[in-house]
């Protein structure tokens, strides 16, 4: 139930009367609301009686920040005397009256007629039966009592007794009544005794009553200290505890299920009890990265601002970036590979988070650089990207920049110098060029054929692909023709991925932070901060592992290399100049495959293949060269693949942030930007981005393509 903060008492209470649904002349409400307190560092709940005008005021107090109230109503019934027995009623008003109502009472003892106890005054209002005249003729109206109104509800149900406390004689037999008749007898009785009868006045009339009967069901009690719904220890180690986990920690503790709404009310409480709201956030935001700043020094937090807000003196929030010290010396010993993308934060405020991530030895994602924009547009992704260049790259050359095909973003990489020939090259996550070129086609083989085509790492394989393409659909291989092959082919690139054909490393980002892009913004800083520092902590336990054990390499390393080393024993090479040390490799037949020539230079660190330019690896065929040369195919592993390499990525270790007390006063105070805000449609939001055909694996179309077209060589793995 929503009510404005403007109501008045006397409002809340009638809204209350129609929510339960009592009558307020047979019910007195009596209503509590649970008030959360701080008492001795914990918070404790009580009940706060709401009984005047200030009372709930001061709940409803927007200065007070309570988002929800949880009631509790007590019904007390309004006591009601019942009437007094016929005769005393009729009996001191006028005893002649009296003696006519006892007899009449005596007439309905008669046999034949149906039975009248003493107690019949505690029955549902009826039928009034009135001594007449000759001339009777039965009212009309005999149900509209007024007496009977101001006790029980005057609807149809209420005013017809139940057959079975009032038999009703068989309308043929013995037992058969007039009502005329009856008024007749009582007549005549009343003539013998008194010449002039005075008869009881129509309007007041008595009327029986029965007593209302109560349905009463009693629960279990349970200790409010049992109950911590939603566990604030889950809300602050686990940021993706949902409602779906409050409303099954209700039913496994107390065995009843709480609806949606009220589940996701107390989620929102206790969110908001242990990272504050938005708005608190933004304010204790710049305080917090430059208590980051002081424990940890070295790491980066650049602000740009909208304006200052003239009445306060103080600057409305814009962009915020941030880098950890020790990622950014950990990514001198990684690949020259940067991959970046933006996702959105799940609040009521529009605002997006901008993530970009290197590779390391390992093959394991090391976060870089964090920011929080307004938009994905080109004045924010080209900040992002000078801050990245400022603080991270540092004028590194030969950086190969990973992304998206946003408009936008590929704006701002051109105006760049750090990703652009000759400094750096910049390319497309093969898996949107696949989406954007299903979208247009719409065809879930060619978008597969698209795939392979991209991630191939030989010319001739990447040729014959592009000419079954052309074949099926001339439109489809025109809309790749179009696009620059270096972009998006492993086989045009010319080693500059490094074997990474998409921005797996960012969207791994962004699915750890799932949890936490619901949260406010300190918040969400804070937890980047605690994964990095997980990372940190456990590679580095991986890396002196790796040292016990005496490996030249990391682990993904070392089993590339042995996988090639077993495939090269079957090869055959053919020598051509010792200078060079080049050779040709004629690999094994295996079914339709195999038999196929590749040239290598051990010179010049390349093989036709394709695998040896982009991992950085020698593959099967340099290994069987090498080894027809005596060379040492170890050595020819890129040295961000050494375990000490490895180490020195992780090397560096961060310190914990003291508590607020400790925290440095902010030569700025900030606000937020409430013009931003999210427009939300009726009912639950929305909690998670629409999945399109990147998410589905389309597994049935594929099938259903295979058996019209009997092509086996469709690949089911395809992303």
């Amino acid at each position: 139930m929503r009510i404005p903060r403007s109501l008045t008492y006397a409002q809340f209470l009638k809204k209350i009367y129609q929510k339960i649904g009592v009558d307020s002349n047979e019910y007195l409400l009596k209503v509590s609301a649970k008030h959360s307190c701080q008492y001795l560092g914990r918070i404790k709940e009580t009940l706060f009686p709401i009984s005047n005008d200030d009372s709930l005021s001061f709940l409803l107090d927007p200065a007070a920040e309570i988002p929800m109230l949880e009631l509790y109503v007590d019904a007390e019934q309004i006591h009601v005397e019942p009437p007094p027995p016929m005769s005393q009623q009729w009996g001191d008003i006028n005893p002649q009256m009296s003696n006519q109502w006892g007899e009449y009472m005596n007439l309905l003892a008669t046999p034949g007629l149906p039975p009248c106890s003493n107690t019949d005054y505690l029955a549902e209002p009826t039928q009034s039966h009135t001594p007449l005249s000759e001339n009777f003729i039965p009212n009309e109206n005999d149900g509209e009592d007024p007496t009977a109104d101001s006790f029980v509800n005057d609807s149809d149900e209420a005013s017809e007794p139940d057959e079975a406390e009032y038999p009703i004689p068989p309308e043929d037999g013995p037992d058969r009544v007039d009502i005329n008749v009856m008024a007749e007898t009582f007549a005549q009785r009343g003539a013998e005794t008194s010449s002039e009868p005075t008869l009881p006045d129509l309007n007041t009339q008595p009327t029986f009553y029965r007593s209302i009967q109560f349905f009463q069901q009693t629960f279990p009690e349970i200790p409010a200290d049992s109950v911590d719904v939603p566990n604030l220890r889950h809300v602050k180690c686990n940021p993706s505890y949902g409602i779906k986990h409050v409303i099954q920690n209700v039913k496994d503790q107390t065995g009843y299920d709480v609806p949606y709404q009220k589940a996701w009310y107390s989620l929102k409480m206790a969110r908001e009890i242990v990272y504050g709201t938005w708005e608190s956030s933004v304010q204790k935001l710049p305080a917090y990265l430059g208590a980051i700043q002081k424990y940890n020094p070295g790491t980066i937090v650049e602000w740009k601002h909208k304006g200052l807000q003239a009445s306060t003196g103080k600057y409305v929030m814009g962009y915020v970036f941030w880098a950890f010290k020790p990622c950014i010396d950990g990514f001198q010993f990684c690949r020259n590979v940067i991959s970046v993308d933006g996702t959105h934060l799940y609040t009521k405020y529009k605002y997006k988070l901008l993530i970009a991530a290197a590779m390391d030895g390992n093959q394991q994602v090391l976060p870089l650089a964090f920011a929080v924009v307004d938009e994905e547009t080109y004045p924010s992704w080209k900040w992002f990207l000078q801050q990245l260049s400022r603080h991270v790259i540092r004028g590194r050359r030969g950086m190969c920049l990973i992304s998206d095909r946003h408009a936008g973003l590929i704006k701002a990489v051109r105006e760049g110098p750090d990703f652009v020939s000759p400094h750096g090259v910049h390319r497309y996550c093969l898996r949107h060029v696949c989406s954007n070129f299903n979208n247009t086609i719409k065809n879930v083989v060619l978008k597969d054929l698209c795939w392979q085509a991209g991630s191939e790492y030989q010319l001739r394989k990447f040729n014959r692909i592009m000419d079954e393409i052309k074949k099926q659909d001339v439109k489809a291989f025109a809309y790749l023709d179009a696009i620059n092959k270096e972009k998006w082919t492993a086989s045009h690139d010319g080693g500059w991925r490094c074997g990474i054909l998409t921005t797996n490393m960012s969207e791994c980002i962004n699915g750890v932070l799932k949890g936490a892009r619901r949260l406010p913004v300190s918040a969400l800083v804070e937890i980047t901060l605690e994964r990095t520092v997980h990372y940190f902590h456990v590679r580095a336990m991986k890396g002196q592992k790796m040292l016990q054990n005496n490996q030249l390499w990391t682990d993904f390393a070392c089993k590339m290399f042995i996988s090639w080393q077993q495939k090269a024993v079957e090869h055959t090479v053919t020598k051509y100049s010792h200078a060079q040390q080049s050779a040709s490799v004629v690999t094994r037949r295996q079914g339709r495959h195999g038999m196929n020539t590749h040239v290598v230079k051990i010179a010049n660190r390349e093989c036709s293949c394709g695998k040896w330019n982009q991992f950085g690896i020698p593959c099967s065929h340099a290994q069987k060269v090498c080894g027809a040369y005596n060379i040492s195919a170890a050595s020819m592993v890129k040295d961000y693949y050494d375990v000490m390499a490895y180490n020195n990525t992780y090397s560096k270790h961060f310190e914990p942030v003291q508590s607020e007390d400790y925290w440095d006063d902010p030569n700025f105070q900030l606000v937020h930007d409430p013009t931003i805000r999210t427009v939300t449609r009726p009912g639950r939001n929305q909690t998670t981005r629409i999945h399109n055909e990147m998410d589905w694996r389309q597994t049935r179309a594929r099938q259903e393509a295979q058996q019209q077209q009997g092509d086996s060589s469709i690949q089911e793995n395809v992303p």
